[in-house]
This record gives C-alpha cells, sequence and structure tokens, in this order.
C-alpha cells in the first residue's frame, strides 16, 4: 500500500492556535504529544513502509513539515516531500502525487488521508484501509463513511446503495444537510458522514482523471512528455499557474460511476472548529476541558485553553477561551464556525496575528518575535546545525546580531566574519547579507531589525 497525505491546509476555524503559518495540521490537539501531522504517519505505521508515504504541503510550510517529517522519518527522501507553490484545492494535489509513484507500483492501492483528521480508534481505521484493499484491487475509487452519532450540519453526507459485499455502491454524495434533514439522516442506517479519506489503485486514479478531468491530467503529462521533472519546483510553479482549482470530490467523486462507499466506526473526527475539540475531548465534572495554565471556579460546559499566561474564569457557561501569546479569543460555543469570519477581518486588516505565531519555523530553524512596533522587531533566530539563510538585502530596514549561543558566520557584502558569544554585527539598509551555522551545534542570535518598513516583501533574496 502507498499513502498520499495532504498537508496543505490552513485551519482558520481554530485561530489562534492555529494560523495560517502554522496551521492546526502542525498542532498538538490529539491524544499524544505528536502533531496531527505526525499522528496521521504514524498511524500507517505498520500498513504503509516509511519510504512509500508521500506529504504533500505548502510551499510556505517548508520549515515546518521538514522538521516535523525529520522527526519522526530521520532518513526521509527528499523525492516524498511535495510542496505546492499556490493553492489548487485537493484535485491537482492528488494528482501530483500519483503521477510520482513509479510505474512498476502503479497497481498497488493508494490512500489519500488528511494530515488534520483525530482518529481515536486508530485498529478500526487500519482494519478498514485492509478492507478497502478488496475494493480497490476490483477497479472501484472508495471513500470512507463516519457512522454519524448526532445530527451534525458542518458535514456532508455519502448515501450507500447498492451493496458490494465489502461496502457498497455510492448512490449520492450530499453537501451540508440542515438540521431537520441530519436528524433523517441519523436514524437512516444509508447515509455516513464524508470522511474525505480515498483510496484507489494508482492505475486506477489516473483513468478517472483521464475520463473526468482531462484537461489538468493533460497539462502535467505535456510537461513529463517533454523530458520535464515533475519535482522540479519551476516546472510545477509553471504547472499550477495553468491549471484551475478543483476539489476531488467535484472533479471525480460526483462525476464518477465507479465509486464505493466502505463504513468506518473509528471515533474520527476531522477538528473543524474548537466546538468539535470540545464534543471530543475529556472533560471535568462541571463538563469543562480545560488545558494550560487555568483556573475556573463556578464554570460549566466550556473550553478553556492556555499556552502560557494564567487564565481564570467565574461563573461562566458554554464558552470557548484560548490564549495564545499575542491573541485572546472569546466566543460562545455555538458561535465557533464563525472564527472563520474573524479571521477573514483580521486579513483584511492586515493584522498579522492572523498569519504568524510570535515564533515561526523556517527551512533553517526558527524566528520569535519578542517585541514589535512599528519601526523596530526584536527577534530570537535559532539556526540549526549546518544550516544557513539565503543571500538576501533590505532597501527599507537595517539588522543588529548579537550572538547568544554558538558560533555565525556572518557575509557582510564583500567580506565574511566569524562571531562568537558576546560578539555582534550590523547589517546597514541595502547591503547584501547572509547568516550561516557551519557548526555541528545549534545556533542562537539576537536579532534587532529597525526602519520604517518591516515587511516581507522588503526582503530581497539573491
Amino acid at each position: 500500500m502507498i499513502a498520499i497525505i495532504l498537508a496543505g491546509g490552513t485551519g482558520t476555524r481554530l485561530w489562534p492556535f492555529s494560523r495560517s503559518m502554522t496551521p492546526k495540521q502542525f498542532l498538538n490537539l490529539g491524544s499524544t504529544h505528536e502533531s496531527l501531522f505526525q499522528e496521521t504517519c504514524l498511524r500507517l505505521e505498520n500498513l504503509v513502509p516509511p519510504e512509500q508515504i508521500y506529504v504533500i504541503g505548502a510551499d510556505s510550510h517548508q520549515g515546518e513539515l521538514q522538521q516535523q517529517m525529520g522527526q519522526i522519518y530521520p532518513d526521509y527522501r527528499p523525492e516524498q516531500l511535495l510542496l505546492e507553490p499556490q493553492s489548487r484545492n485537493t484535485a491537482p494535489a492528488i494528482l501530483w502525487g500519483i503521477l510520482q509513484i513509479p510505474e512498476n507500483q502503479r497497481h498497488e492501492p493508494v490512500v489519500i488521508l488528511a494530515s488534520d483528521h483525530l482518529i481515536k480508534a486508530p485498529a478500526g481505521f487500519i482494519s478498514a484501509l485492509k478492507s478497502a484493499e478488496t475494493l480497490a484491487a476490483s477497479g472501484y475509487l472508495v471513500t470512507f463513511g463516519i457512522r454519524p452519532d448526532r445530527p451534525e450540519t458542518g458535514y456532508g453526507y455519502i448515501k450507500a446503495g447498492e451493496s458490494l459485499g465489502v461496502g457498497f455502491k455510492v448512490a449520492e454524495f450530499v453537501e451540508k444537510p440542515d438540521q431537520a434533514t441530519a436528524e433523517a439522516y441519523l436514524e437512516s442506517a444509508d447515509y455516513t458522514w464524508n470522511a474525505s479519506i480515498f483510496m484507489a489503485t494508482a492505475e486506477t486514479w489516473l483513468a478517472e482523471f483521464r475520463l473526468h478531468a482531462a484537461e489538468m491530467l493533460a497539462v502535467f503529462e505535456v510537461k513529463s512528455a517533454a523530458g520535464d521533472d515533475l519535482a522540479d519546483p519551476q516546472v510545477i510553479s509553471d504547472i499550477y499557474e495553468e491549471i484551475a482549482a478543483d476539489s476531488i470530490d467535484y472533479a471525480l467523486f460526483e462525476k464518477s460511476k465507479n465509486v464505493a462507499v466502505l463504513p468506518v466506526e473509528m471515533d474520527w473526527s476531522d477538528l473543524g472548529s474548537w466546538e468539535s475539540i470540545f464534543q471530543v475531548s475529556e472533560k471535568d465534572e462541571q463538563g469543562n476541558v480545560l488545558r494550560g495554565n487555568v483556573v475556573s471556579l463556578d464554570t460549566k460546559n466550556s473550553l478553556i485553553f492556555s499556552s502560557k499566561k494564567l487564565v481564570t474564569s467565574i461563573g461562566v457557561e458554554n464558552l470557548i477561551i484560548v490564549e495564545t501569546d499575542d491573541a485572546l479569543l472569546v466566543c460562545d460555543m455555538t458561535r465557533s464556525q464563525d472564527v472563520k469570519k474573524l479571521v477573514e477581518t483580521l486579513k483584511k486588516e492586515e493584522r498579522h496575528e492572523y498569519k504568524f505565531h510570535t515564533r515561526v519555523m523556517r527551512p533553517w530553524g526558527s524566528a520569535t518575535t519578542i517585541l514589535e512596533n512599528s519601526n523596530y522587531r526584536i527577534r530570537m533566530l535559532e539556526i540549526g546545525p549546518e544550516k544557513s539563510l539565503r543571500l538576501q538585502r533590505h532597501q527599507q530596514r537595517s539588522e543588529h546580531w548579537v550572538v547568544l549561543e554558538g558560533t555565525a558566520e556572518v557575509q557582510r557584502g564583500d567580506e565574511t566574519i566569524i562571531l562568537h558569544q558576546n560578539e555582534s554585527a550590523y547589517i546597514p539598509k541595502g547591503m547584501q547579507h547572509r547568516l550561516q551555522n557551519s557548526t555541528k551545534v545549534p545556533l542562537q542570535i539576537i536579532e534587532v531589525q529597525q526602519g520604517e518598513y518591516l515587511g516581507d516583501d522588503d526582503i530581497e533574496r539573491l
């Protein structure tokens, strides 16, 4: 079996924990110390060899993906990580992943997984994947249906039709229903939630793309036939400029006559809102979900998360309270889906809190903002062993670096200098520069940026 994990989502409904640069799949929201993405990888441990797990994510999340994959797969091959230059929804991502599978493996079943789902009964999940192999081998596109335990209006549904022995032919895909319809679906044995987990052989995937999304497939195949490498960032950037965005549901599953659904019980949640996290979490005697530095008094049926500060509550009920270093969310439990609207407002107002945490992962390490105002920013840079920032310059800000730990190799204009602990370097506006850690131990730097503009688009990479 081969697995493709889709890790490019933004998770805006879980703000302020989830940000566009650190979305929910990279956070620890489950029952272990690993992130949801890492849990998804480890769930396949005894079923899919690590070298046959492909991850498709956003180019902007490269640092986070490399770090988290390296923690669980120290020897992963670079070609297992595919970075999309821009979001085009799930159909192009899945097609790109399928085309990376070698010709001699295209008869094997390929399971497509989201990286941000919670599955609390992994044995049921593994059993379902093994059962689905039979359907995949028979040429079906297989989708997995979760037996509903409540009249959920936030999920799509699948109606089962003719029995196939293992699973059923799909009679209909249903959009998110109203409350009355969802209650009727709950009473019927024919309807399951659409979990957006899929399986088919690579041969079947390509045949269905050729039948229902031929234009999209042709763009990839023209490049491949011309001898272009589909793993080349420039090639894939050109492809993504040319193709239209489309979901795998609309592109294939709702058009194909060859779709099967396998009902599954595996205690699944897509963790699509703070309310959904509240529903699946263990609660105290007052019905609260408390995490971090929290003290509550006469508080009922509430979710309160603290990442650092002491958060206290008195006499409240049915509230969501989420604290991070730079933001605080207070929300009625029944309005948690509207967090997405709030994030859109932050985005329109160009508030950086919608996008960044104070600590941001980069391919070379991480940058943590300590203090910031309109004309200066102080950050802690952590550069990993034998890692380097790219050669760059800024026209609207200067930078001052002070070494806290380790040894820094600084290229400043035409000169290269070595800085040790408590030594510093000044980079004036317009000067090209590079910061490198050539040693085998981490490097910690305090960076002070000063200027009339501190935005990322003042970074000219050379």
